[in-house]
Formats: structure tokens, C-alpha cells, sequence
């Protein structure tokens, strides 16, 4: 997964690598989002990278289920069996 986190306070983008595996990069909110990619690509490239490998490893990544919302359309939501059904729902690719 990959968050876009606008911060309150004028901070330079920087790029984080959360559990799950997330990638997270930080920006002012009044940042443009083009300046932070060209700012950080090295790292960002790099976090999806970590982040595509962990999910083909099972040690790293927690069980996913991806749902399709109501109404049909494209879109799907990852999200963590044990949290939805608790620890009896492990589920391995």
C-alpha cells in the first residue's frame, strides 16, 4: 500500500516504510505533489521495491484480502483478516 501524508507543519517530503508493508511519503500540504516525487524518487522507488518483495514473502507481509466495494465497481480494498475475524483467520497466498 502506498499513503500520501499532507502535514499541518512545512516539513521537506520524506518517505517512510511502515509494517504491512506501507510506504508512506510525508509532505507539507502546501507542497506540490510533483516537487515531493522529484525530491524523493530514490527513496520512493526504493520503498516500493522493499515493499512489492515483502509481499511475496510471507514472513514479512500480514494476509490480505482484497474485496470489491457494493456497488461493483473497480476499486478494492485491502485489509487484514485478523483484524476483521480475529487470529483464527490466517489466510497464506
Amino acid at each position: 500500500m502506498i499513503e500520501l501524508a499532507l502535514r499541518d507543519e512545512p516539513i521537506a517530503p520524506y518517505v517512510e516504510r511502515l509494517p504491512g508493508p506501507i510506504v508512506r511519503l510525508n509532505l507539507a500540504a502546501t507542497d506540490h505533489l510533483a516537487d515531493a516525487f522529484v525530491m524523493c524518487s530514490a527513496d520512493l522507488m526504493q520503498a516500493i521495491e522493499w515493499a512489492l518483495t515483502a509481499i511475496y514473502s510471507a514472513e514479512e507481509a500480514p494476509s490480505r484480502v482484497f474485496v470489491r466495494n457494493a456497488n461493483g465497481m473497480e476499486t478494492v480494498t485491502m485489509i487484514d483478516p485478523c483484524l476483521a475475524y480475529g487470529l483464527q483467520a490466517i489466510v497464506r497466498p
